[in-house]
């Protein structure tokens, strides 16, 4: 067995978008937190943070959030299990279900963040 270590070979492209949504996770996790819980000063409740997500930056900034964690967490998960799955059948049945994870909940989540609006 010989490794195939070209660009392409089909893995250096994933690879990279990896490493890259990785990063921006933790960029946009950070946001996050210091908006949350640096720049806020009153009490942290429903009205205050529904009124800051109701506004379009912060429907990006979270639909964004949203389709990077699930691209980085279900493209990690379909990376391991294909290391241990090595029948096509099966392996075609784990990315099918993967697949239909990463589209219901881009879905669901995406129009829940769109159609949420605070105070009438």
């Amino acid at each position: 067995m010989r490794y195939n270590e070209t660009v392409r070979s089909g893995g250096a492209l994933p690879w990279l978008f990896q490493r890259i949504s990785g990063v921006a996770l933790a960029v946009i996790l950070l946001i996050h937190v210091i908006n949350l819980h640096v720049l806020i000063r009153t009490e942290i409740s429903y009205a205050a943070i529904a009124e800051r997500v109701a506004t379009p930056l912060w429907k990006t900034i979270n639909i964004s959030f949203l389709v990077l964690a699930l691209f980085h967490g279900l493209f990690g998960l379909w990376i391991v299990l294909g290391d241990y799955i090595h029948k096509g059948w099966a392996r075609l049945l784990i990315y099918s279900v993967i697949s239909l994870i990463a589209l219901g909940f881009t879905i669901f989540g995406t129009l829940t963040m769109i159609t949420f609006q605070y105070g009438g």
